[in-house]
């Protein structure tokens, strides 16, 4: 064995297509990797309330007639698929597409791609994906079915009708099928990114034909690891209107934290185990040194993948005070920010609040066993890190601000998307 990881080790030794497997890279993952009572919701609780079955009854009832209404009084023609986050599509609604979520993705607005046919056949497969054991991914039933809904794709994206295809990532299985459809297709691929990089590799992001980030210092943090400088383009945030230069606030009247959270699944350069009693680690390192400063309580914010139940079965419930707030009004009633690497980093600085960078770490690797990466990894002198508790302590102590100057170079302004018409006619 050339490494130590099991889906390698299949790839290498099984009959089973190589691009199949990789398709099915993350939901084998999950299996392994996403499960414990520290997640919201691990792969392995199944149960659902009887409240959220006749939700997504009702939401796949409503899309269904939908998707009839469509397919008799609407002739499709500039179509998009789009599964970005943000609003996004009405951005490109705005340049003349008709803009389309993938019949995997059940939203409110029930704006699927009209194609019954599609519908059902992704419902299904869903279905499989989520409910079938690693085994029985990797069985011949199963791939076939993964084949024959490939098929599927390939022929409804040569009727020509869909003319790009825009993706919050490409990790999941669908989204590595309708990346390598279009591929097949001639039909231009697009990653919009949703949020600041954690982590760079030359794989990840890297599989549609162009990467869409917000600003020219994530490019250059891309292309610094091998990205092709052609293929990303810088955008902005339709989030983000406009930037002001206003100080930032630094005070621990009202401190908010925020976990260092791990990850259900596995990139795709290298397998990385880490230990979850970290986690509780971290949360206790932070409140031992604020306590050296008579803070009593600060507001805790579990990443949304997280369980703070499991949380505080170890830590000081009256110290960390749970923070229910949606993000824009929690950082808005916050005095300081204290965190990991996060995309909150930006949204605090946006809305003028310091944020403090603690990512306790030896050689360049966190707690968790992940490289550090910028702006977070000290190679930016503009962004004070915390490696140790002796330098939170420090950057508290002397209330030393994050030069607010680098917001305007991770976000440019103002948003524009218009390119994306040039390239599809390109």
């Amino acid at each position: 064995m050339e490494s130590f990881y099991l889906l390698e080790y299949i790839k290498n030794h099984s009959s089973i297509d190589p691009i199949i497997i990789d398709e099915l890279k993350y939901d084998l993952d999950i299996r392994l990797y996403f499960y414990g009572k520290h997640f919201r919701n691990p792969h392995e609780d199944k149960t659902r309330s009887f409240l959220s079955v006749i939700f997504n009854f009702l939401i796949s009832s409503a899309t269904f007639l939908r998707i009839i209404q469509k397919i008799c009084f609407n002739k499709r023609k500039n179509c998009i698929i789009s599964s970005a986050y943000f609003s996004i599509n009405n951005e490109l609604k705005k340049n003349g597409y008709e803009v389309y979520s993938p019949s995997w993705i059940l939203k409110s607005d029930f704006n699927i791609f009209p194609n019954l046919e599609l519908y059902f056949a992704s419902r299904k497969l869903k279905k499989i994906l989520s409910n079938a054991s690693f085994y029985d991914l990797l069985s011949d039933v199963v791939i076939s079915k993964v084949k024959d809904f490939e098929e599927k794709l390939i022929r409804i994206f040569q009727k020509g009708e869909i003319k790009a295809v825009i993706l919050s990532n490409d990790m999941t299985f669908f989204d590595k099928v309708l990346i390598n459809v279009c591929k097949k297709a001639g039909i231009p691929s697009f990653i919009f990114l949703h949020g600041l990089p954690g982590r760079y590799n030359i794989v990840d992001d890297n599989r549609t034909d162009y990467l869409i980030v917000w600003g020219e210092k994530i490019k250059e943090n891309y292309i610094k690891i091998g990205f092709s400088p052609n293929k990303i383009i810088v955008s902005g945030h339709p989030y983000y209107k406009s930037l002001n230069n206003k100080s930032l606030k630094f005070s621990l009247e009202n401190i908010l934290v925020l976990t260092k959270s791990i990850s259900g699944g596995q990139h795709s350069d290298k397998v990385r185990l880490a230990d979850r009693g970290n986690l509780v680690l971290y949360l206790l390192s932070v409140e031992k040194v604020l306590r050296e400063f008579g803070i009593r309580s600060v507001r805790l914010r579990p990443h949304p993948s997280e369980n703070i139940n499991w949380y505080y079965c170890f830590i000081d419930k009256e110290f960390f005070v749970y923070d229910k707030f949606d993000l824009k009004k929690s950082i808005e009633y916050s005095s300081l920010v204290i965190g990991p690497t996060s995309t909150v980093f930006l949204e605090s600085l946006y809305y003028g609040k310091n944020y403090i960078v603690y990512e306790p770490a030896i050689e360049g690797m966190d707690l968790l066993k992940f490289e550090l990466v910028p702006p977070f990894d000290k190679s930016d002198e503009r962004v004070p890190i915390a490696t140790n508790e002796s330098e939170l302590k420090h950057i508290i102590e002397k209330n030393i601000r994050v030069d607010k100057g680098i917001l305007s170079e991770y976000i440019k302004t103002p948003f524009d998307l218009s390119f994306v018409k040039t390239l599809i006619n390109k």
